[in-house]
């Protein structure tokens, strides 16, 4: 006796419940892998990336300020930078009150920001800062 062809029924609910119980664990593995891929690039770029503050002295004449840092660096502060003044007040721009166009000699000790910048093969220290 022949055993008669029987086509396979198909259980539609069963099966999407098979596709469905790893889509969400595989959304939760996408998202933390991209988290990570997110982080690790932040890290990469960041990671060269870093202020350094210090107490410097600093010469001021008429037009112009130049600091020397602990190193040996000379950096140009700009004549219109974010600094703080003796009470605590911030400036967003214009010249430091401590820092006036004296000509004088060495003013300080003055608290300087500033970075690294990289331009093109270029390199200078960038003040972002200055605490009178």
């Amino acid at each position: 006796m022949s055993q008669p062809d029987v086509e396979p029924v198909l259980q539609p609910d069963r099966d999407l419940r098979v596709h469905h119980r790893w889509a969400l664990p595989g959304l939760v593995l996408v998202l933390v892998l991209m988290f990570v891929a997110v982080a690790c690039a932040g890290f990469a770029v960041g990671r060269s990336s870093r202020v350094v503050t210090e107490e410097v002295s600093c010469l001021s004449a008429q037009g112009t300020i130049s600091c020397v840092l602990h190193d040996g660096w000379y950096v140009s502060v700009p004549l219109r930078v974010a600094w703080t003044d003796a009470n605590g007040g911030r400036h967003e721009g214009g010249r430091p009150d401590c820092l006036p166009p004296s000509g004088r000699g060495w003013e300080g000790p003055v608290r300087l920001a500033w970075t690294y910048v990289e331009v093109d093969g270029t390199g200078w220290r960038q003040v972002l800062w200055v605490g009178c």
